[in-house]
C-alpha cells in the first residue's frame, strides 16, 4: 500500500522520484516484530510531496508501533495477568522470537501506559456524564442538577413478608436460648416495613481498598533500597508502604460492573457517573463496606445528597474484627472464644446494645488489655447503623458481605500483585489493576478497537 500510494502521488506530481525513506517503520504485533520500508515522493523542487511514513500512525523516536494484536495478547491477556518475566518468554516463544523478540521493559511500560489510558478514559468519560446531569467535578449536584431526586421511591419488603423471615429469626433465637426480652426487642426493630430493601429494586455498592507493596525508590550507597525521603513518623516508622488501589464492584439483580482508581475519591466519582449512566439513582442503593472510619464517612458524605443511600457493615469484617480485637485483649484461647461466641451470637440478631453491654462487662481476670476492649466498644458504638440484624437479612436472601467486592479485588489487583514478593510503583499497580477491570467487564475488545468503551453493564455479576 505505501508504494502504491507512492505511486500515485507521483503520477499527480507529474515528475520527480521515489526515494526510501531513511529510517524503517517498526512494528510490534502478535504475529512479531518487524519493520518496513516507506517511501518519499520528492518532486523535481526536491521538497518532500508525501511522507510513507503518515499512512502509519506517528511514533516517537525509536518507538515501536503496538498493534492491538499485541495490545491484547501481550498486555491485557499477558503482562496484566501474569509476571512481565513469564509473558515476556512465553510471549516470544509463541511467535518464534526468543532472540530479537519483545523486550520486558518495553512489555512492563506499555502495559503501565495503557492502563493509565483506561483510567484518563475513565476520568473524562465520567467528567462528561457528571456534567450532562448538573453535577461539579466533584460529584456535588449543583443548582441545574437534572437528577429527579423527588422522584426516588424506595421499595422495601411487604409486612407479609418480613413477618414470615421474622417467624423463622424468633424460631433461631428460641433454640439458642434468647430471653423473651430478647426476642421482643428484635420483632420490634425488624417488624418495620421500611428496614429491609427489595432486591430487585436495589443496586448494591461494594468498595474496599487493596494495598500491595511499594516499590523502593532508590539505593544508598550500599546498594540497599530505601525508601523516599526517611521523613517517616513514629506511626509510620518501620512500616512497608503501600500502593493503594480502591475497587467498587456495582450489582443489580444479575449484572455486575467493576471500577478501579487511584483513590477513593476518584473511585466515588466513577461510581456516581456509573449510576447516573444507567439511571440507576432512582433505586435503594445500599453501599456495603468493612469498619474503616474513614472510609464509611467519605462515602456518607459523597452522597449526602441521595436521600435513600444507606450503609451496611461487612459480616464477614465484623467476624474479623471481634477475633482479632478479643485475641489482644483476652488472657488465652479458651477465654476469647467463649466471649467471642456470645458477641457474635448477639450481633447476628442485631442486639447490638446488649453486644455493648456485655463487653463492658466482661471481668478484668479475662482481660489483659483494656484499651482493645475500648477500642471494641467504640467500634460497636460508630456502626450501629449500619449493623443490622444480620439473620433477618440472612431469611430474606439479602446480602450481608462484601463478598463482591473482595472478589473482585483478587481478580484485579492481588492475584497478579500480592504474594509473590513482588513490590510495585504507583502508576504500576495502578495500570494492571484498570486492565484487569476492563477484562472483568467484558470491555476489552472494545477498547481496543475504538479507544473507548460503554460505561454499562458488561457481565453477569461475579
Amino acid at each position: 500500500m505505501p508504494q502504491k500510494k507512492a505511486n500515485e502521488k507521483l503520477r499527480l506530481l507529474g515528475s520527480g522520484s521515489i526515494q526510501k525513506h531513511t529510517s524503517l517503520y517498526q512494528v510490534d504485533g502478535e504475529i512479531g516484530r518487524f519493520t518496513c520500508t516507506t517511501n518519499d515522493v520528492i518532486g523535481e523542487d526536491q521538497k518532500t510531496h508525501f511522507k510513507g511514513f503518515n499512512m502509519f500512525p506517528v511514533r516517537i523516536g525509536r518507538q515501536w508501533y503496538q498493534t492491538s494484536g499485541f495490545k491484547e495478547l501481550g498486555l491485557i491477556v499477558g503482562a496484566a495477568q501474569r509476571s512481565y518475566r513469564q509473558i515476556t518468554r512465553v510471549f516470544n516463544r509463541t511467535r518464534y522470537q526468543e532472540v530479537g523478540g519483545t523486550p520486558l521493559n518495553t512489555l512492563r511500560d506499555g502495559a503501565q501506559a495503557e492502563g493509565l489510558k483506561v483510567l484518563d478514559f475513565m476520568d473524562k468519560k465520567t467528567q462528561s456524564i457528571l456534567k450532562e446531569h448538573g453535577f461539579d467535578t466533584q460529584g456535588v449536584p449543583e443548582a441545574h442538577c437534572t437528577v429527579p431526586i423527588e422522584l426516588v421511591r424506595p421499595v422495601h419488603h411487604k409486612k407479609p413478608t418480613i413477618h414470615k423471615a421474622l417467624t423463622g429469626v424468633v424460631a433461631d433465637m428460641s433454640r439458642r436460648g434468647f430471653t423473651a426480652q430478647d426476642i421482643e426487642q428484635v420483632q420490634k426493630a425488624a417488624s418495620s416495613e421500611k428496614a429491609y430493601e427489595q432486591a430487585q429494586q436495589c443496586v448494591y455498592v461494594h468498595i474496599d481498598d487493596v494495598g500491595v507493596k511499594e516499590q523502593k525508590e532508590h539505593r544508598d550507597k550500599k546498594g540497599v533500597l530505601t525508601q523516599g525521603s526517611g521523613d517517616e513518623d513514629e506511626a509510620t516508622k518501620g512500616k512497608r508502604p503501600m500502593v493503594q488501589n480502591t475497587v467498587a464492584r456495582i450489582e443489580h439483580k444479575d449484572k455486575g460492573f467493576t471500577l478501579t482508581g487511584r483513590s477513593l475519591a476518584e473511585v466515588l466519582v466513577f461510581v456516581l457517573g456509573f449510576l447516573l449512566n444507567n439511571r440507576l439513582f432512582l433505586l435503594n442503593i445500599k453501599i456495603c463496606t468493612d469498619g474503616q472510619r474513614s472510609l464509611q464517612g467519605a462515602i456518607l458524605s459523597f452522597f449526602a445528597w441521595h436521600p435513600n443511600v444507606t450503609m451496611l457493615l461487612d459480616w464477614f469484617h465484623v467476624v474479623k474484627k471481634f477475633k482479632e480485637d478479643l485475641s489482644l485483649a483476652c488472657k488465652g484461647r479458651e477465654i476469647r472464644n467463649r466471649h467471642l461466641q456470645q458477641l457474635l451470637k448477639l450481633v447476628w440478631f442485631g442486639l447490638t446494645d446488649k453486644a455493648r453491654a456485655y463487653t463492658e462487662a466482661i471481668p478484668a481476670t479475662d482481660i489483659k488489655d483494656p484499651t482493645t476492649i475500648a477500642r471494641l466498644i467504640g467500634y460497636l458504638e460508630r456502626n450501629r447503623k449500619s449493623m443490622p440484624c444480620y439473620a433477618m437479612r440472612a431469611k430474606l436472601n439479602l446480602p450481608n458481605s462484601s463478598n463482591p467486592v473482595e472478589r473482585s479485588n483478587n481478580l484485579v489487583t492481588a492475584k497478579r500483585q500480592k504474594h509473590h514478593g513482588m513490590s510495585w510503583s504507583n502508576d504500576g499497580s495502578y495500570a494492571l489493576t484498570s486492565l484487569n477491570a476492563l477484562t472483568l467487564n467484558n470491555a476489552a475488545s472494545q477498547w481496543l478497537q475504538n479507544r473507548s468503551f460503554d460505561l454499562t453493564w458488561a457481565a453477569k455479576a461475579a
